[in-house]
């Protein structure tokens, strides 16, 4: 199962989760439209604290941030992270400093980004993995924008991997 964080103005249809629902995973995406992000962390944190299962985490764009600060609280709560082109330049309401964002140690995360962002620097996301180390399973950075409408295969890839590494655990 994938718990999806989706983006600002995305909705829990989103291509991104169709995508993966189409390659097969079972995807849960709660509804956060208009919604700030500790008010999205709050309703996550409550999700995430219900589950039996360790599902992987996934957000997009706002949604990564969103999920990049559930992981940090709970990462016993998921086998994997997936982050698609974060938005972890922000300081917003719970994180003052971004810098203190960084996968959790032994947390497989997957992240991939567009060369092509407009929306949020690659670099946030370069920088975000260069202060988790070797929790980074996977980085791809693709030739697409924020959006990352031309990259599920890859997102779909990088679900697999994380998924591939529960099940060798």
């Amino acid at each position: 199962m994938i718990i999806f964080a989706h983006g600002l103005e995305g909705t829990p249809n989103g291509s991104k989760i169709q995508a993966l629902r189409a390659a097969g995973f079972e995807v849960l995406a709660p509804d956060f439209q208009g919604m700030i992000l500790s008010e999205r962390v709050a309703l996550l944190e409550n999700i995430c604290n219900h589950r039996d299962n360790k599902p992987i985490l996934a957000g997009s764009s706002y949604g990564g941030l969103t999920a990049a600060i559930i992981a940090m609280r709970m990462p016993k709560q998921f086998s994997g992270l997936l982050l698609c082109a974060p938005a972890l330049h922000l300081k917003e309401e719970p994180v003052d400093d971004d810098t203190v964002l960084v996968a959790p140690k032994g947390l497989p995360t997957v992240i991939i980004h567009g060369i092509g962002d407009d929306i949020v620097p690659i670099s946030c996301s370069l920088e975000y993995a260069e202060r988790s180390g070797s929790d980074i399973l996977q980085f791809h950075k693709v030739d697409d924008g924020h959006r990352l409408s031309e990259s599920h295969s890859s997102i779909i890839e990088g679900a697999n991997a994380l998924y591939s590494q529960t099940i060798d655990s």
